[in-house]
């Protein structure tokens, strides 16, 4: 095990190491973004007349307090359960830093956004207009929000975009860290069988641990995509249902738990048909 220590350790730190630099620009870049869009949250209440478009937009942007200051508009009524789906399908969390310092093309990138927000679009209309066609926000009242659901835009600029940076790198490592282990330990195939490679199921069982509430999963669906582990379609399927604290957020009150698993099972099965749909006409 010390063997496997000396080799896993040192492996997964200097991987992690040449990331850094790229994700220091990338999100400078996004808290410039993020600075510039502080009106999203009231922009999600006030349009309630385009639902799931405004949505799956406001979930492209990767800025991990969308998700969440949704999923708070949704709980205390100002939201309708459809346009919450479609922000949750769009979401990629740190899914685009990572892709980016890992070695995938600008291309990818932006395929993997525009087939999430497909998703998002398309699921989110179709929902509201059959499973949650009765539901709509149940209040009128102005909501402020802020957009600090996770710390993301808080203290100076400077010191928000190394944390931020410093985060996602641990995220990295402790994710490539165990994968390296895992591949040393049991195998790259048999990992791949656990994993449903080449299986039809595979989008199934990541849109199932994308449900897990931590930006740390689309760390790992990110790794295993740019690893060959899983398919692109796979990948689509973990990441949209990989709405981070979001789900958090969903099960705070008690009065909106009721209201929520139909929210949860909704993107799930989206997520799921999405993806799968990806891997069968695209990898």
């Amino acid at each position: 095990m010390l063997h496997i220590l000396s080799h896993v350790l040192p492996e997964a730190f200097f991987d992690v190491l040449k990331t850094v630099p790229l994700l220091l620009l990338v999100y400078a870049l996004l808290y410039y973004i993020e600075n510039k869009l502080t009106n999203t949250p009231e922009l999600l209440s006030r349009a309630a007349q385009f639902g799931p478009m405004v949505g799956a937009l406001a979930g492209t942007i990767p800025q991990c307090g969308f998700s969440a200051a949704a999923a708070a508009l949704f709980s205390a009524g100002y939201l309708a359960p459809a346009t919450l789906v479609a922000v949750f399908l769009a979401t990629s969390d740190e899914a685009v830093p990572v892709m980016l310092a890992g070695g995938a093309s600008a291309g990818q990138v932006v395929q993997m956004l525009l087939f999430k927000f497909g998703i998002a679009v398309i699921g989110g209309y179709l929902l509201r207009c059959t499973v949650f066609r009765r539901h709509q926000p149940a209040t009128e009242e102005k909501l402020e929000i802020e957009m600090g659901a996770c710390d993301c835009s808080a203290g100076s600029p400077v010191w928000s975009v190394i944390s931020h940076t410093l985060r996602t790198a641990f995220f990295l490592f402790a994710v490539m860290f165990v994968l390296n282990l895992v591949v040393h330990l049991i195998g790259e195939e048999v990992l791949a069988s656990l994993l449903l490679s080449n299986s039809i199921f595979q989008p199934l069982l990541c849109a199932i641990l994308g449900l897990i509430p931590s930006c740390a999963m689309s760390v790992l669906f990110s790794e295993l995509f740019l690893s060959g582990t899983i398919s692109f379609g796979a990948m689509i399927a973990g990441l949209s249902t990989g709405a981070g604290f979001g789900y958090i957020i969903l099960f705070q009150e008690k009065e909106a738990r009721r209201r929520s698993l139909p929210v949860i099972a909704a993107t799930l099965s989206v997520a799921v048909i999405g993806g799968t749909l990806v891997q069968l006409f695209f990898g």
